[in-house]
C-alpha cells in the first residue's frame, strides 16, 4: 500500500513554490464569438532563468478549450494552443519573446531588461475561444483556458530531468466558464 501511495503522490501535479505562472483572465462576447482577455504573470524559476542565461529557450502556451457539456461530462469539440517563445540573444544583450499564434503567425518583440518582457506579459491579449452564439442554441458549453510552460519545446537531452524537477512543471489552473441558451 505504501508503494502505492508513492506512486500516485509523484503523479499530481506539483506547483513550485519558486516559480509563477497564471491567468488573469476574463471572458466576453464580441459580436458573436466569445473570447477571452488575459495577461500572464510569469516569473521563472532559477533553473529556467539559468537556462535562459545559457541560451535555452523557454516557452509557454496558453491553451483554450471548448466542450460540449452532456451531463457531468464534458466532450472536447475544439482547442487551440498559442506560444510564447522567451530567449536572451547574449551577443546584443537582449530579451526577446515570439507570440506564434496556432496557424504559425508569429509577432517579435525585444526588451533590453528580462522584467520588462515579463511586464509585457501582463499585458491584456485576447484569445478566441471557438464559441459563438449560434452553438448555444445546441446545448450547454464548457469554456476553459491555462498557461502551462512547455517541456516538450526544450532541447532533447532537458527532457528526463525537467519530468522529475517541480522547478519544471509550472502551470496553472484550468479557468472554467459554463454557458448555455438563455
Amino acid at each position: 500500500m505504501a508503494f502505492t501511495m508513492l506512486f500516485f503522490v509523484g503523479c499530481r501535479p506539483v506547483e513550485s513554490e519558486l516559480g509563477t505562472l497564471d491567468l488573469n483572465p476574463r471572458a466576453f462576447w464580441e459580436q458573436d464569438r466569445l473570447m477571452i482577455e488575459s495577461g500572464i504573470q510569469f516569473e521563472p524559476t532559477p533553473a529556467m532563468s539559468e537556462a535562459l542565461a545559457h541560451g535555452v529557450d523557454l516557452e509557454l502556451q496558453v491553451i483554450t478549450r471548448v466542450s460540449r457539456k452532456m451531463g457531468p461530462i464534458a466532450h472536447l469539440r475544439d482547442s487551440e494552443s498559442i506560444r510564447f517563445r522567451i530567449r536572451y540573444l547574449p551577443l546584443i544583450e537582449y530579451w526577446q519573446i515570439d507570440r506564434i499564434d496556432a496557424d504559425g503567425e508569429q509577432d517579435s518583440q525585444s526588451f533590453p531588461r528580462f522584467w520588462l518582457l515579463t511586464q509585457s506579459l501582463t499585458d491584456l491579449s485576447t484569445y478566441p475561444t471557438g464559441l459563438n452564439r449560434q452553438m448555444l442554441d445546441d446545448g450547454e458549453w464548457q469554456v476553459q483556458i491555462r498557461v502551462q510552460f512547455n517541456r516538450s519545446a526544450l532541447p532533447a537531452p532537458m527532457h528526463l530531468p525537467t519530468l522529475f524537477s517541480p522547478e519544471w512543471q509550472l502551470t496553472s489552473p484550468w479557468h472554467t466558464w459554463q454557458y448555455a441558451s438563455s
